[in-house]
């Protein structure tokens, strides 16, 4: 299914849903309940049939992304020799060795400095990066790397990047497999179960008006799109530990889910934020004269999965200085802002050169420095904007979190903590579907008309690029994407704060 064709389908489908999601506020489908059940699970369907496209998958049809999982499964399974700075050069080596013939490719992202440079530049690295390699290592190695055909674009990626823990639960899988068609289809197997898992779940701790929110949130969201992550390996988990954390919350099972929070943030950092309005919830209940036992207890399952995954990081093959070299890595690698990114700095930091795609090289979709310093140059001149949208949006979190009755409704509202403090990459997004636990039909009527406008957006971009007035890969679809999302976060803030929350029902149990 082609992008232009998912945004018209996406587009009918979020009409079907928002017709759906008005009937269930009718009389007649709100005291009906057998009629209002059957209609929430065909808002589920729709919602896990949006996900796959309805079965469109990816632009060329097929479910399982090559282009991603060779950086997962080749990254994971040679970590011990390949670290985060030796996969492009290791693989180009590969190719040269089963091709004498193949050329370098013209230019190759050097993953020790993130910077594109000259291909024949990097042939110097190649005997360093084989040494890491026995020979029995580098056959395996070089029958993975070379099975798929991939184009030459992928070297300028910005090669693996997962945190040493996620690399040793990755390894779990890949360590003794190879990389063929039958595995691929294995690991794209993993993020639906999964998600699967994560949907079971919700339907038990929360009910199926929240399962339904959810999955049209997942389903026929912008970021959320199968084109970017679907039929990857392992790459909806931290998605699914924060889902199944809220649960815990939910149930009053505190070890678990400071466990689930400690996975989720050993393996993508960035849920970290995701601990700050619970803190205040703690010390909400701790003024009001109340126990702390529940937060005593989370944190020693937080700190006890923490250090757990510490050290299960630790024997990925690069012992405990993996962690310095993922530090390291993370910060190069989070400097250089991308066009697609999303977050509350965006709109105060894109400029109208980043608009017009102006900053964009011609000859490839990933160089992004010109791109990354204008964000940053942009930025810090309404730096004064940003730091007054950041201290309302986290005011409005704070207070959430200071008045909420229960510790579930207190950690959702940390999604509005990542959206402040970070940028992610738009398919991290997906983190919005925690929002469907507080109020979700409202919350999914106004996410789902978000969406709808990002891809109108979009196809108004595509539309002016093919008429020469702006160029692909500026910021001029992820701006009014960000916007629309912020909006969403104010929307839910407020409206919790009216006191629209939701109720775990008590009826329904693990």
């Amino acid at each position: 299914m082609s992008e232009v064709h998912e945004a018209i389908v996406k587009i009918v489908a979020i009409a079907a849903a928002l017709l759906g999601l008005w009937l269930l506020q009718r009389p007649a489908w709100r005291n009906d309940m057998s009629r209002r059940n059957r209609l929430l699970w065909s808002l589920v369907a729709l919602g896990a049939l949006g996900y796959v496209n309805f079965g469109g998958f990816h632009t060329d049809g097929t479910p399982f992304h090559i282009w991603d999982q060779y950086h997962y499964v080749i990254g994971s399974k040679y970590f011990p020799e390949l670290g985060y700075d030796g996969i492009y050069v290791a693989t180009l080596l590969a190719r040269r060795e089963q091709d004498p013939a193949y050329e370098l490719p013209t230019r190759v992202r050097d993953l020790r400095t993130n910077r594109v440079v000259p291909g024949t530049s990097i042939a110097a690295l190649m005997p360093e990066v084989r040494a890491r390699f026995s020979d029995e290592r580098w056959t395996q190695f070089r029958a993975d790397a070379t099975h798929y055909y991939i184009r030459d674009e992928i070297f300028i990626d910005h090669g693996y990047n997962p945190t040493p823990a996620h690399a040793a639960i990755e390894r779990l899988f890949t360590r003794h497999l190879p990389f063929r068609q039958m595995t691929v289809a294995l690991y794209a197997a993993l993020d639906f179960l999964l998600l699967a898992v994560a949907g079971v779940v919700v339907y038990r701790v929360f009910g199926l008006e929240i399962l339904a929110a959810a999955a049209l949130i997942l389903g026929l969201g912008y970021c959320s799109r199968y084109y970017w992550i679907g039929g990857a390996f392992l790459r909806q988990d931290w998605l699914v530990a924060l889902i199944l954390c809220a649960a815990a919350l939910a149930r009053s099972h505190m070890r678990l889910a400071g466990i689930a929070l400690a996975y989720a943030v050993c393996c993508r950092v960035f849920p970290l934020f995701m601990l700050l309005p619970l803190v205040v919830f703690a010390a909400a209940q701790w003024w009001h004269g109340r126990q702390l036992r529940d937060s005593l207890q989370f944190a020693l399952g937080f700190a006890g999965g923490a250090v757990a995954l510490l050290l299960i990081g630790s024997s990925a093959g690069r012992g405990p200085g993996a962690w310095l070299e993922s530090a390291q890595r993370l910060l190069v690698h989070t400097s250089a802002v991308g066009p697609n990114a999303i977050g509350l700095r965006v709109p105060f930091s894109t400029s109208l050169a980043n608009l017009r795609g102006d900053l964009i090289d011609p000859t490839t979709l990933y160089e992004y420095s010109r791109i990354a310093a204008d964000f940053a140059a942009t930025g810090r001149s309404h730096l004064v904007l940003i730091v007054l949208a950041a201290v309302v949006l986290l005011s409005l979190t704070v207070v959430v979190a200071w008045r909420a009755r229960d510790p579930a409704t207190a950690f959702v509202a940390g999604v509005a903590m990542i959206y402040t403090f970070t940028t992610p990459s738009c398919y991290y997004g997906s983190f919005f579907v925690l929002l469907a636990l507080v109020r979700p039909i409202q919350t999914a009527a106004v996410f789902l008309i978000a969406s709808a406008l990002m891809f109108v957006t979009a196809g108004i971009v595509f539309f002016l690029s093919l008429h020469g007035f702006i160029r692909l890969n500026g910021a001029a679809v992820y701006l009014p994407v960000s916007t629309l999302l912020l909006a969403v976060l104010c929307y839910w803030l407020v409206s919790v704060l009216r006191g629209d929350r939701t109720t775990v029902p008590a009826s329904v149990s693990l």
